[in-house]
């Protein structure tokens, strides 16, 4: 007899083809359903709450009357609330965000006094290799899981599952989905004809006599009927014995039978039983870099820099910052980040990451001025704080905008000698427009605004250090004037040939041919998958290039280039080879005088429709595997997967494509020679079957539905809804950024540290006396450079951030590679100690670290408010 778990629970979408204020409505009147009903029946419950206590909030901000009555059934253990704040996505969000989504889950369950103790993860769309090492950081040994699991990877749908570093939980899979046993009939016998088709599906893989029966579904209510009919079925039969339960007792029970687990290490992307949606790393690819651009920001600039200024004696606003990362993670769920929505629902997804960078953005600039006016100028001029969150000392490129109102300026250090800069962009400023001082004026103040790009030498580490802007003085150093037809300096030599680019590394000799090149295809699929036309004409940049422009200047060297690509206008034209359409792309490769990369920055101009837009560059690796970035680490993936020979033949649900999930990286390499591309926000890249040695990063996805059915890669219903998203489109201007890095001696120190400090910029602020807000000064006074500590180690900067619980900071870092990494402690006047993603005290020895592994310190700040010159 084997014994049949009943989970009750919903699965709360809070947005998908309808909107949060749709699904806000009905929560009401589901909570209320299901408080009368646990509250009429002591004998009903455990119910899951899905695993996320942003439903509790949404809840409690329409009905805040009831927070008492939903404390006591948590009080009582028949609500399970946590451990997440929001049903996270683990492959497209970045690995501080799904940091903080379960810090927040855990802050709320002890406001509650409750947390669900195990990692719930019903609906994501594959799961990250990482997923294991972030649970047992939360103090957490086991998980539920859904989508990507298949019996070839690991042969039970029980398992041990570790992470790269050793992190190991037991996992249990929902073969069928969390909604197997849904709208389940109330009469035994009538249920009793559909239940063992259920069970004998669940347990098909199972190793033990245990079997999980999720009774759910999307924003379903409570099935309050079925145990009481599962109690008539004990009565009736001897095949299965239902018990009311919630994980940690199946759990407990599994283990109480002894039952040896397969251990199974990696990512789960099989879309056998499930599909995985591997479009969505593409979908929409505007709230890809929204998202990006907001993450980024929060952790790796504003957080640092309030934790610099917290410690010189102003107030860290941990609530405002907290609050911005609620509503970023209320798009993080796998609809909303996905990008596999209602285009109104889209349409909120991006205004609530624009909304949170306006947010952040505004704390950034007040705490920049309250700094820059604690500090007396040792130059004239206006102040510029340059800011270096990374925690070792280096030199920087900083993108600043500055208005001037004549033709020469000049900026200076310290003691004042001149600084180098060069203009990127610069056009005519109406001042009315910025400062409010002059809004009211009837005379037009006209500044040159001009884009530049700083050289700042010797950025203090965790720190920063005060420039000059002084106006109508000359720059203080001189341009190069001589004419370039290659982009050159001592590792890189970029030429032009008949419109096709080439890189030469001098270090080795080695050369790419055709780099950089534009390829646009069809795409017949829809938001949640990439399809391609049965009939696919590609159409390519060769041949199409209108001009280039070669530029030296004092900091880089770049080549502009702009193509104007003949191409089908949609599917149509397409099938029939028309080019009835016109893409244009430009496309600015910058070559600093310092640095072993190329910058590539990509404007296109998108007019066609059902189309897909790619930058490939060949490796020139033949080989049988590659590198991506996922959260807090590197994972190997096959060039080719294996399972295409088999997905037909087996009636997969899904295509297992090789389109793959990045953080920001993607490489091939032989161990010493080969290429890496970073970007800053395309989450997506593909190794085309035809050509194994190429990396092909998408730029661009456009399609215009929802959900469509029978597509070549994705077989039978529609996903999602059958409805029309003209947004995904994608119509107008969209703006990329990347850089090529190329090997020389394989993924070394020097590799990752330029790959650091591309990904993690100093950021400049000018104060430049006028202010759209206006302050009372504070009357501190801070140095004109300042570190706040420093940290010598070959990890990757993570965040720098004030402690949850406590006045303390967080320091984080990770082993972005795949070899033993050194993790010294960071060097300052206070206590540190390491602590668990969770910031709980982690004892053991602090090195070496292990690949893909985070290392978190707290530390205790000397007395606030004093520092050193």
């Amino acid at each position: 007899m084997k014994t049949v778990h009943l989970i009750q629970h919903t699965h709360w979408d809070r947005e998908w083809y309808f909107t949060e204020n749709d699904s806000r409505v009905v929560l009401y009147y589901f909570m209320a359903d299901l408080l009368q009903r646990l509250e009429a029946d002591e004998s009903l419950g455990p119910f899951i709450l899905d695993g996320q206590t942003v439903v509790l909030e949404d809840y409690f901000n329409i009905a805040p009357e009831n927070r008492a009555r939903v404390q006591k059934l948590i009080d009582e253990g028949r609500l399970l609330i946590g451990p997440w704040y929001t049903q996270t996505d683990f492959l497209v969000v970045g690995a501080e965000s799904i940091t903080r989504n379960l810090l927040l889950g855990m802050a709320d369950c002890n406001a509650m006094g409750s947390r669900m103790s195990v990692g719930y993860v019903p609906d994501s769309f594959g799961q990250s290799a990482q997923l294991p090492m972030f649970l047992t950081q939360f103090a957490m040994d086991r998980a539920v899981i859904w989508r990507g699991w298949c019996e070839h990877g690991v042969a039970a749908s029980e398992f041990r599952w570790q992470s790269a570093d050793g992190s190991c939980v037991t996992t249990a899979v929902l073969p069928w989905g969390y909604g197997c046993a849904k709208w389940l009939p109330t009469d035994a016998q009538k249920a009793w004809q559909v239940l063992p088709g259920i069970l004998q599906k669940q347990a098909k893989f199972s190793t033990s006599g245990h079997v999980l029966l999720p009774n759910g579904n999307d924003q379903s209510p409570f099935e309050h009927g079925v145990p009481a009919m599962l109690d008539a079925l004990n009565t009736q039969q001897s095949d299965y014995h239902f018990v009311r339960s919630d994980f940690n007792r199946y759990f407990a029970a599994l283990e109480r039978t002894g039952v040896e687990l397969a251990t199974y290490q990696g990512e789960l992307l099989s879309p056998k039983y499930m599909r995985i949606h591997r479009g969505i790393f593409s979908t929409r690819m505007d709230i890809k870099q929204a998202n990006v651009r907001l993450e980024n920001f929060l952790s790796q600039q504003l957080e640092p820099l309030l934790s610099v200024v917290w410690q010189l004696g102003l107030p860290y606003p941990q609530t405002a910052v907290e609050n911005i990362w609620r509503e970023a993670m209320k798009s993080h769920a796998h609809d909303s980040i996905g990008g596999c929505n209602a285009d109104r629902v889209n349409a909120m997804v991006k205004a609530r990451l624009t909304s949170g960078h306006e947010s952040a953005s505004q704390l950034f600039d007040l705490n920049m001025k309250m700094l820059a006016e604690g500090i007396a100028a040792r130059q004239q001029g206006k102040k510029i704080i340059v800011f270096n969150p990374l925690p070792y000392a280096r030199d920087g490129r900083v993108a600043l905008t500055i208005y001037v109102p004549g033709a020469h300026f000049a900026i200076v250090d310290d003691a004042g000698q001149p600084c180098r800069w060069q203009i990127v962009q610069e056009e005519q400023q109406d001042m009315s427009v910025i400062v409010q001082e002059l809004s009211n004026s009837t005379t037009t103040v006209w500044y040159r605004k001009c884009d530049i790009i700083l050289e700042a030498k010797a950025l203090p580490a965790c720190g920063y250090q005060t420039l000059y802007l002084q106006e109508d003085a000359p720059a203080g150093f001189t341009v190069p004037q001589e004419t370039i037809a290659a982009l050159d300096n001592p590792w890189l030599c970029l030429t032009l040939t008949d419109g096709h680019i080439s890189l030469l590394d001098k270090r080795s000799g080695k050369q790419w041919n055709a780099i950089l090149r534009l390829v646009d295809g069809g795409d017949a699929g829809d938001n949640y998958n990439y399809s391609p036309p049965e009939d696919d004409w590609r159409v390519t940049s060769d041949g199409a290039l209108v001009s280039a422009i070669w530029q030296r200047d004092a900091l880089a060297d770049t080549l502009n280039l702009s193509w104007c690509i003949a191409a089908p206008q949609d599917l149509a034209a397409r099938q029939q080879h028309r080019r009835n359409g016109q893409l244009n792309v430009s496309m600015t490769i910058a070559l600093d005088r310092d640095r072993p990369l190329l910058d590539v920055q990509v404007r296109i101009d998108n007019t066609l429709r059902d189309h897909r837009l790619q930058l490939e560059i060949p490796t020139g690796i033949s080989g049988m595997f590659h590198f991506a970035d996922q959260p807090f680490g590197l994972i190997r993936r096959e060039n080719r997967p294996q399972a295409l020979d088999i997905w037909q033949q087996e009636q997969w649900t899904e295509a297992p494509a090789s389109l793959w999930p990045m953080q920001s990286l993607a490489m091939m390499h032989d161990e010493q020679h080969g290429m890496c591309v970073v970007t800053d926000g395309l989450r997506e890249y593909e190794i085309p079957a035809d050509r194994p040695d190429t990396l092909a990063i998408t730029l661009l996805r456009s399609v215009g539905w929802l959900g469509q059915p029978d597509m070549p890669w994705r077989p039978g219903r529609a996903s999602g809804m059958v409805l029309p998203s003209p947004d995904s489109q994608l119509p107008g201007r969209f703006d990329c950024h990347l850089a090529l890095v190329p090997l020389h001696q394989g993924p070394d120190a020097a590799f990752w540290r330029d790959i650091e400090n591309w990904r993690t910029p100093a950021s400049g602020w000018l104060d430049s006396g006028w202010s759209r807000f206006k302050t009372n000064p504070h009357g501190m006074r801070f140095p004109a450079a300042y570190s706040l500590l420093r940290w010598d180690t070959p990890l990757h900067f993570s965040t720098l951030k004030k402690a949850q619980n406590e006045e303390a900071l967080i320091l984080r870092g990770w082993n972005p590679g795949t070899t033993l990494l050194d993790g010294v402690e960071p060097v300052l006047s206070s206590d540190v100690a390491r602590v668990t993603l969770a910031e709980t005290p982690l004892s053991g020895s602090h090195t070496p670290v292990q690949p893909c592994t985070p290392v978190t310190w707290r530390i205790t700040p000397a007395e606030k408010g004093k520092s050193d010159a």
